[in-house]
């Protein structure tokens, strides 16, 4: 019988306090301060987008959605209709990533400014409970290899995980559904 891997929530890494402030400084993720938390009125998918809009100047509440913000969305859903509220100039593409090298090239974009990800993953590989959710990618700390998650749940709030962990949340199964919702300025 196959193991979890242990919580992430056990690791050193995982909320330390120094490599918080440390991911904190990066150049994109002082943008999302201060960072909204899912609600009642909004979950995850809808206010992760808040969240990138908010980080590149566009003010909105927690859902910017035309539709309701109490649904249960995919990947594509999040990109489509993140897509219709960007500004001019930015655009929006689903990224299904088949290996972590793969990932790692991302999440080394994660810290230019003409770019802003939404990680869709399992919580399950990570915790060891829980389904699927929406957080922003601060960025990425390359020297320890851990991205910075903005989990929009105020439960867990932000945290950091190795990119291999984070690539095995976002492959789940024999079909890759989840990945990261890139939006980039062109």
């Amino acid at each position: 019988m196959l193991r979890s891997p242990p919580s992430i929530n056990a690791s050193r890494s995982y909320q330390h306090r120094g490599l918080l402030e440390q991911a904190w400084e990066l150049p994109v993720a002082r943008r999302y301060a201060p960072l909204l938390s899912q609600s009642f009125t909004s979950i995850c998918g809808p206010t992760s987008a808040a969240n990138v809009l908010r980080s590149i100047g566009v003010e909105t509440g927690r859902n910017p959605f035309r539709r309701f913000g109490v649904r249960a969305m995919s990947l594509d859903e999040v990109v489509e209709e993140t897509a219709e509220v960007l500004p001019a100039g930015w655009r929006g593409s689903a990224l299904r990533l088949r290996s972590i090298d793969a990932l790692r090239v991302q999440l080394r974009l994660s810290n230019d400014e003409r770019y802003r990800f939404i990680s869709n993953f399992s919580r399950a590989p990570l915790f060891g409970r829980g389904g699927g959710h929406h957080s922003p990618v601060g960025g990425y700390l390359e020297e320890e290899d851990l991205a910075f998650v903005l989990d929009v749940n105020a439960g867990y709030g932000p945290w950091l995980v190795s990119a291999e962990r984070l690539f095995d949340a976002m492959n789940t199964g024999g079909v890759v559904t989840r990945g990261l919702a890139r939006f980039e300025l062109r």
